[in-house]
């Protein structure tokens, strides 16, 4: 579901004569041969492993992305790209905190990679209503809202003729709903293809086809990764970013954390002018887009890795957007995909240094990739400069599994 991304690299080989950076292969593709050590290596192409990448490079650092296949074809494309802090109902954990600082950065973020990318990410500020349609769930969604005011988070209540304003295309049964006018939207493949170049333009190298399978590591300090090819790059440092993936990466001396695959599929009509909002219920999400389109999200399935779209989900979410708003009966069905979100033990995110000294982790987001993503590189950019990382990351320490 993404574009092509800008022209990538060639793998690099294990044996034989490599050709020096900056030369040509035999086909006239651009090879970027390593022949200096690189200060970081990031492993994973993602939101997050893009974002870090542009960031580090930006503060001086040498640093090299590699990602298994291309950049972004993994659960950040297939992504719904809302900045979603309070939507998701955190409540006052400290991944709440995390996903309310991060998304606090994000105008700021985003001006700054359209700008140095010379690319728009279609964003949408109109907001989320979270819609209530019988006596129990609207006196749930006024207990959050008092529960979110509490905290000095911005929220309105909207009753059936508010709610019936800013959405007339809600069933007629909808009788409360709950707007959340700072949980902005984005387009993720449009966002992937500007942090892409962005990156690059900050003289980060993105490598493709490299899949990473081992971290190497001597007297208990990172020197590189070795590939499940046989090639092998040098760093200091390494920072893992792969997802789903993350967890199948071997450390030398240490045992990574497990991680799993989260399936969610999305449905996607084509209907415009249909909705303004994200509009949420139990059951499922809907998020307009600019070019007409309205995303249905989303399931959360524990079925390896398998990134099949099924008659199941997709008759699940149809039925249930659908019973939101009715006109998507009479809606063109433009399509349907699948992501794997990358899920951790305890579902907290992975933040900070863990295994042997220069190994840093950033994975695990699980449904929170997109909203976190620059506060992610930022605290990953400040632990790789060696400064503290201005969040507590008790909470999200990779050594927590340890024990």
């Amino acid at each position: 579901m993404i574009g092509a991304p800008p022209p990538g690299v060639n793998r690099v080989r294990a044996a034989g004569a490599a050709p020096r950076a900056g030369s040509r292969d035999g086909c006239g593709r651009l090879s970027l041969a390593m022949t200096a050590q690189m200060d970081v290596l990031v492993v994973g192409g993602g939101v997050i492993g893009l974002a870090i990448a542009r960031e580090a490079a930006r503060s001086g650092l040498a640093v090299a992305l590699l990602e298994r296949g291309e950049t972004g074809r993994e659960a950040s494309g297939a992504s719904a790209g809302m900045l979603a802090a309070q939507l998701e109902g955190h409540d006052e954990g400290p991944l709440a905190r995390l996903c309310l600082d991060s998304r606090a950065l994000y105008p700021a973020f985003l001006d700054a990679v359209e700008q140095e990318s010379g690319l728009g990410v279609d964003r949408r500020v109109e907001g989320a209503i979270e819609v209530a349609r019988d006596a129990a769930a609207a006196e749930e969604l006024e207990r959050s809202c008092g529960r979110q005011r509490e905290r000095g988070l911005p929220v309105e209540l909207l009753d059936a003729a508010a709610l019936r304003r800013a959405e007339p295309a809600l069933r007629d049964d909808a009788r409360l709903g709950l707007h959340l006018p700072l949980e902005h939207t984005l387009d993720p493949p449009a966002l992937l293809r500007a942090l892409r170049i962005a990156a690059e333009r900050a003289g980060a190298r993105v490598l493709t086809s490299v899949e990473v399978a081992r971290v190497t590591a001597a007297n208990g300090r990172v020197s590189g990764v070795t590939t499940a090819d046989g090639a092998s790059y040098a760093a200091p440092r390494v920072v893992i970013a792969a997802g789903a993936w993350s967890g199948s990466i071997v450390v030398d001396g240490w045992t990574m954390p497990r991680s799993e695959p989260v399936r969610g599929q999305i449905v996607c009509f084509r209907a415009a002018d249909l909705i303004r909002h994200v509009v949420a219920a139990d059951d499922c999400y809907l998020v307009p887009r600019g070019d007409g389109r309205i995303l249905v999200g989303s399931t959360m399935e524990r079925a390896g890795f398998d990134r099949s779209v099924t008659p199941e989900g997709i008759e699940t979410l149809a039925a249930a957007a659908i019973a939101l708003v009715p006109a998507l009966a009479r809606a063109a069905l433009h399509g349907a995909w699948a992501g794997l979100r990358p899920g951790s033990d305890d579902g907290l995110p992975l933040l900070g240094q863990g295994g042997p000294e220069g190994l840093f982790h950033a994975w695990g987001h699980l449904r929170n990739g997109i909203v976190l993503t620059p506060l992610t590189a930022r605290i990953v950019t400040r632990l790789l400069a060696g400064d503290a990382p201005g969040t507590d990351l008790g909470p999200f320490d990779p050594r927590r599994f340890s024990a």
